[in-house]
């Protein structure tokens, strides 16, 4: 039998509940042992996990209420309906118990579980959350005083009472109940785990929902939950007027790629805004004529962009150094001559003064018909330092007083955040493919297409990126505004590594996935810079309720994707093991025992993909 600790909150479920999840024809009935059983219907979440199951049915040998009485004298239907009118003045905390029970019930067995007489409210509202709450009785704190001394040594709480420190990122904040004040009732105070203690008014505790038994959690209503958030983070306005102005600005990308023809799911469109904004490197990769650079141009006309902040850089096959790219100096009429693309100049255009607050997107169109260590070579340094360090050596310093054109070309331009780069790429015998080095550094995102039959024909009309400029329009409105470097700043979110670096079983399974990689080849892993890249991805995934949106657990299987099987490739005989279920360590043991932190579903098709290959070709790439 297996037990989980986590305590619910549930009320009794009607009768048109019942019937319509396929369950007893009755809410309460004696069943065939001659015990009463009766269905409860789940109304607390803890955060970011749903409950296994909506509806749970309990027995009356596993109910603890000191009120209900049972009249034994009263038979079937009659001795049904007597219990069930107390149960409906009842509120229930209980715990699941996996007990392989018939399919047909549809519901986990639920035991200790305590009545409330705090029915009539509760029953009015939707959803409860669960918090932890922190007492003298199940932690070391004695006293809010002592609970604010220990938060300024910077000891974490998240491990109290059952809570791993790796929950930190789900739990919002925790809940301390202080009985040492003057008040006889004692008081309750919240943190987020690191600040000091805010108390919690009179009007707001009334609102509590905590059991006799002095379980540590309490259940607060939604909207008592949100006013402690606001409480506790003044920033909390601002935040979620943010969270809806990025979610009305996917929503806008997305009608703009309807409407230029492309069809791609609001999760892709998602994974690509989330990328561009965490990475200093994206890459499309995809089947030809699937509109990569199409999307990178409607991406640049739902920000609203100029013609001149968006530069397609057509990529040649002959460019072999980054002179290629950026230019190069002519000695014998001592100028310095840029590249024929304009590359060099919006650079220079984007590192002004007068310029600093406008975004630009500068794209690599088939970025791999070259070498991109070669021609990309200085970039894939830069793009990793501090941006006061990041500045691009145009030429050496010396020829600055030989040169006629010093004042438009200086010997080195400053490379902003206001500066985001990404790469095209197609994957076929005319192109390379990426070294380490390359992979490293970027995001590479395959692009899937919606299938033929879910496209909307006639309601999108096709625009050329090569004859439609992205339109101009006056800032302030929802879905033609011109957006600011500033403004999308405010999006991105950058990582503290302090708080921000994964929980403890993403760095576990990122560990394993290391040792595994490495065991194989020791030029295969997880290196450091990839584990704060995809946790920089993930704080940055956008927030909102939307089922569209993408989870934690979905961004950490797209990050897995991306950044580290990219890198698996090599020959069979040194890589199958990672592919092969019945060895302990393999990828696909990996994922199942690390199911809690995602399901893998992306990255257990690339590996299929991947196993495949190896099978046919002896090989994978």
């Amino acid at each position: 039998m297996k037990e989980n600790k986590t305590s619910w909150l549930g009320v009794l479920a009607t009768e048109e509940e019942v019937k319509q999840n396929g369950l007893k024809e009755s809410n309460c009935v004696v069943n065939g042992a001659g015990n009463l059983q009766f269905y409860l219907r789940v109304i607390s979440e803890i955060p970011n996990q749903k409950p296994e199951n909506k509806y749970v049915v309990c027995f009356q040998n596993k109910f603890t209420g000191e009120d209900i009485v049972d009249n034994s004298k009263l038979e079937g239907k009659q001795r049904a309906e007597f219990y069930k009118k107390q149960l409906e003045t009842c509120l229930f905390r209980f715990e699941y118990i996996d007990d392989n029970i018939s399919e047909k019930y549809k519901c986990k067995i639920a035991e200790n579980i305590f009545g409330n007489q705090e029915k009539e409210r509760c029953h009015q509202i939707e959803k409860f959350i669960t918090i932890p709450l922190i007492t003298s009785e199940n932690s070391s704190f004695e006293s809010s005083e002592q609970l604010d001394k220990e938060l300024e040594a910077g000891k974490g709480l998240f491990e109290v009472a059952g809570y791993q420190k790796s929950d930190a990122l789900a739990i919002p904040y925790l809940i301390f109940y202080d009985k040492s004040t003057k008040d006889e009732d004692g008081e309750y105070y919240v943190t987020n785990g690191r600040d000091k203690g805010i108390p919690v008014g009179q009007k707001l505790c009334k609102h509590f929902v905590r059991s006799e038994a002095g379980h540590s959690v309490v259940f607060i209503d939604e909207k008592t939950h949100r006013t402690i958030l606001k409480n506790l983070n003044p920033d909390f306005r601002r935040a979620k007027k943010q969270q809806k102005c990025e979610w009305n600005f996917i929503k806008h990308f997305e009608q703009t790629a309807n409407e230029s023809g492309l069809y791609y799911t609001v999760k892709d469109l998602i994974n690509f805004h989330t990328a561009v904004k965490s990475s200093p490197l994206v890459i499309l990769s995809g089947l030809s004529g699937t509109g990569k650079s199409q999307l990178v141009w409607c991406y640049a006309k739902a920000l609203g962009l100029a013609k001149e902040s968006l530069k397609m850089i057509p990529v040649r096959p002959n460019w072999s150094d980054d002179s290629d790219l950026i230019g190069f100096v002519d000695s014998m009429h001592s100028v310095y001559r840029p590249d024929d693309a304009g590359f060099v100049n919006t650079l220079i255009e984007a590192s002004k003064a007068e310029n600093q607050d406008k975004l630009y997107l500068i794209c690599f169109d088939e970025m791999n018909l070259a070498r991109v260590e070669h021609y990309f070579s200085q970039f894939l340094s830069i793009l990793e330092m501090p941006e006061q360090n990041r500045f691009l050596k145009l030429y050496a310093k010396e020829y600055e007083t030989r040169l006629y054109n010093v004042d438009k070309y200086p010997s080195s331009v400053k490379i902003g955040n206001n500066l985001r780069f990404i790469g095209t790429v197609n994957m076929d015998e005319s192109t390379f493919h990426f070294s380490d080095k390359v992979l490293d550094r970027a995001n590479v995102i395959q692009l899937d297409l919606v299938p033929y039959t879910e496209w909307r024909v006639g309601e999108g009309k096709k625009a050329e990126p090569e004859q439609t400029e992205p339109e101009q329009t006056e800032p302030g409105q929802t879905e033609n505004e011109v957006w600011s470097y500033k403004k999308y700043g405010e999006l991105v979110k950058e990582l503290d590594l302090e708080k921000d670096i994964l929980s403890a079983r993403e760095r576990e399974f990122l560990w394993k996935v290391h040792t595994t990689l490495n065991g194989c080849s020791k030029t295969l892993g997880v290196g450091p810079r990839i584990l704060k890249q995809i946790a920089k991805y993930l704080i940055n995934l956008p927030k909102t309720e939307s089922e569209e949106a993408i989870s934690r657990r979905e961004g950490f299987d797209i990050q897995f994707v991306q950044r580290v099987l990219t890198k698996v490739r090599g020959q069979k005989e040194q890589l199958y093991d990672i592919f092969d279920e019945n060895v302990k360590t393999s990828l696909p043991k990996l994922f199942e025992e690390y199911s809690d932190v995602s399901d893998f579903e992306k990255s257990k098709k690339m590996l299929e993909v991947k196993k495949r290959e190896i099978e046919n070709y002896g090989y994978t790439l």
